[in-house]
């Protein structure tokens, strides 16, 4: 490695040191939202009394049993990033000043210098995502190494069943990890990387199944009830309601007549595009939407969906450009900062309510960048789909991974198409840092040199 380039890894090691430093400074024991707060007391007790994943739960659990709060789970969670970020330049095996310039900007932005202090589920997603595919490119780079290269796939998967098991719909990050491998595997026969491709869909699957079953966190008794279609149901038939309060709904009719004309007088001022907390916000529209049958919601659900496909995209559209464009900002819950939590929960851990007068400047800093493209999802969409397009075209050791993490980013996001209910900025984190993340090794080595280097 050339002398220039050993002072540029240099300052690479030192500025990712600092910068999770800084991070860690000014954030822990970290940022708690409600969720967060309750995950927790869910991961101390065992018992599952909210709709989060458990095992996120568990995981809070663990951290908080060695260390109680979430200090050290923070600091986990952070350190995930900083050795995918550290390993960047061992898949190129060269790194350009424009690395650590590149890593330095990225230290400015929200994202980075707030986000990986605030305890989110969709923060460590993002986190094991990144970690997933830089392992796999880092694979590639030692694949004629086989201890070397099972250990790193062996991360790759443990990374990629966590990452599951966290985000409800993050498991679609596995196919293209699967695919990103089989091509990488392939190397000239197709059937060999269709063999490897398939394996490493596969096995996230049956390791998540595993972890899932021996999971500490439990369901309360009589709390087994699964929400998350009933309310999507909720959203997508509402919205439908609001479009035209006369469309027939015969499901909901047979089920609770009385009910349904309160939806259909009510539902128009209520219902949102930006999140579906407002239909808990009129208490008749809530008694209402929760008299109906789980199956009568479903059931309508589908119908609508088959009898009126191209509406219901509409309306699917209307929200995803909530959570997509963020077009008000404020109203998408940009960032969080302090503590929030129920306060008979707060005070059984210990826990002190409320922002700090840090966490005061950590806002004045952050909300300087609201108005800039930096604080939007479509600028990181635009540069995931540039870094693909290039690292394609490029394809050295290690580039089909880091533009597979590029697109499963992009089809993560998509998802939300069909299963948003709410804009908050944190569901599409995941792009935010998988296209930094690409950013950053393209910035470590711009050169267009495919192939091994030296």
């Amino acid at each position: 490695m050339e002398a220039r380039s050993s002072i540029a890894w240099g300052t690479w090691r030192w500025m990712l040191i600092a910068g999770f430093a800084i991070i860690a400074a000014t954030s822990l024991p970290g940022h708690l939202p409600l969720d967060s707060v309750t995950g927790l007391w869910e991961g101390r007790h065992h018992v599952r009394m909210s709709w989060g994943p458990r095992m996120y739960s568990a995981i809070l659990g663990f951290f908080d049993h060695i260390l109680p709060g979430t200090g050290l789970y923070m600091v986990a969670s952070m350190t995930i990033t900083a050795l995918a970020w550290a390993a960047l330049p061992l898949v190129r095996r060269r790194i350009e000043w424009t690395g650590p310039l590149v890593l330095a900007i990225c230290f400015a932005l929200p994202q980075v210098l707030i986000f990986q202090g605030t305890v989110w589920r969709d923060v460590l997603f993002a986190n094991l995502t990144v970690a997933a595919f830089t392992a796999l490119a880092l694979a590639a780079r030692l694949w004629a190494k086989p201890p070397q290269r099972w250990l790193l796939l062996a991360l790759g998967v443990a990374a990629l069943a966590f990452g599951a098991l966290v985000r409800q719909n993050g498991g679609v990050v596995i196919g293209f990890w699967g695919l990103a491998l089989g091509w990488i595997a392939a190397r000239g026969r197709w059937g060999h990387g269709v063999a490897w491709g398939a394996a490493g869909m596969v096995a996230p699957l049956v390791l998540a199944l595993v972890l899932n079953h021996f999971n500490p966190v439990q369901d309360a008794p009589g709390r087994s009830r699964a929400l998350g279609p009933e309310l999507l149901a909720h959203y997508d038939v509402g919205a439908a309601i609001v479009e035209n309060p006369q469309r027939p709904l015969p499901h909901l009719q047979a089920d609770r007549p009385l009910s349904l004309v309160v939806l259909r007088r009510e539902l128009p001022g209520v219902w949102s595009p930006q999140r579906i907390d407002t239909l808990d916000w009129t208490p008749s529209v809530r008694r209402s939407l929760w008299r109906f049958k789980p199956e009568s919601w479903k059931a309508e659900w589908r119908a609508m969906i088959l009898a009126d496909p191209i509406g219901y995209l509409r309306r699917r559209l209307e929200v995803f450009r909530w959570v997509f464009l963020t077009p008000n900002l404020p109203a998408c819950a940009p960032m969080h900062l302090g503590v929030s939590g129920l306060p008979k929960i707060e005070k059984e851990l210990g826990l002190v309510d409320g922002p700090t007068l840090q966490d005061g400047q950590l806002y004045a800093y952050a909300s300087r960048w609201y108005a800039t493209p930096f604080y939007s999802h479509l600028t990181y969409a635009l540069l995931a789909a540039a870094v693909a397009v290039f690292l394609l075209i490029r394809r050295a050791a290690g580039d089909v991974a880091i533009a597979g993490l590029m697109v499963a980013a992009l089809g993560f996001t998509a998802t939300f198409l069909l299963v948003s209910i709410a804009c908050d900025y944190r569901y599409l984190y995941a792009l935010d840092l998988a296209a930094i993340t690409g950013v950053l090794y393209v910035a470590v080595d711009p050169s267009r040199r495919g192939g091994a280097e030296v």
